[in-house]
């Protein structure tokens, strides 16, 4: 979060003018990659966007001003990007070898440019993003930048992975995530099942997250099979079936199941795409967002009597 571009503007390095450029548009579009990962946790208490100084942080904006703000820095780190040299003054980790340039990098910050459009509801936006975008709807699903994980001396495994079929610490998957799918969805391979049921506290599950293999599985930050539901949602919402229902297809289809045949009105279009989102998506962030946003959280199951589900976190008690 701390990312600075006053830190490049202030080296004596010998980094070209074009250098300098490239180097501010990766710092703003991580640190907006960051600022938007707490404010999907906090949401309507809203975040603070300057942090530059930690003795005499900015003001917490609202939601709506906290995602503008996101948006904005997005832009300027793409016109920095746009206006870079042809190369990064420095080197990035192999996450993010088909965006190690600032030309194809300036695609990553679009897709996240995207992301938040839909976020903000802004449709057309979202279209326009995608459009500068590595968004393929015949492109690799797993194309886009992750994060790396090794064994390797300092530096860090996989933290959400868990091993399989364990007693002490464990990792399982909502029951209704294998009873709501469509039969022969390749996704359920996401989760697998236990011999026998993990049962702790009243709650109940047979079968493990498998969304990462081993301790080194990367964790993608965005990619390509998010972009094509986005583009999907964006064409449904601004009344483009005819867009729309193709884009779902690809993804049904690379998950093994037939093309979509239901009603094609918007409100119909969004449910098949929010179902789409939670299979393609799982483990990887999406669905509470996703369904928050569409005033579908009293959908989610309560497994316990007395338990709920919370729209945000709270204000950290050192932010009060």
């Amino acid at each position: 979060m701390r990312l600075s571009t006053s830190a490049v503007q202030n080296t004596t390095s010998a980094i070209s003018d074009g250098g300098k450029k490239a180097a501010n548009g990766f710092a703003k579009t991580m640190k907006a990659y960051q600022l938007s990962l707490v404010l999907n946790l906090e949401y309507k208490n809203g975040i603070r966007v300057d942090v530059s100084n930690p003795d005499a942080l900015g003001p917490r904006l609202d939601l709506a001003g906290s995602q503008a703000a996101i948006s904005q820095l997005l832009d300027d780190g793409y016109a920095d990007l746009t206006a870079a040299g042809t190369d990064f003054p420095f080197t990035l980790s192999s996450g993010f070898a088909q965006f190690a340039n600032p030309v194809a990098f300036a695609k990553f910050n679009r897709a996240l440019a995207a992301r938040m459009d839909v976020y903000r509801s802004d449709w057309a936006g979202a279209l326009t993003a995608l459009s500068k975008s590595f968004f393929s709807l015949t492109g690799d699903l797993y194309a886009g930048p992750f994060h790396l994980f090794t064994t390797g001396g300092g530096d860090l495994v996989n933290p959400v992975w868990n091993a399989l079929d364990t007693k002490g610490e464990i990792r399982v998957a909502q029951p209704s995530f294998v009873t709501d799918a469509e039969a022969g969805d390749k996704r359920l391979s996401k989760v697998t099942k236990r011999p026998d049921t993990a049962v702790l506290d009243g709650l109940k599950s047979a079968y493990d997250v498998s969304v990462y293999a081993s301790k080194t599985s990367p964790i993608y930050i965005i990619r390509n099979e998010e972009l094509i539901l986005i583009y999907a949602e964006a064409k449904a919402q601004t009344g483009v079936p005819a867009d729309a229902v193709p884009a779902i297809n690809v993804v049904r289809a690379a998950a093994g199941l037939p093309a979509y045949v239901g009603s094609i009105d918007k409100a119909s279009l969004i449910t098949q795409i929010l179902k789409q989102r939670r299979y393609s998506l799982f483990g990887e962030g999406q669905r509470w967002v996703d369904l928050r946003r569409y005033g579908l959280l009293n959908t989610l199951p309560i497994d316990r009597p007395g338990d709920q589900v919370f729209e945000q976190f709270p204000v950290p008690v050192s932010e009060q």
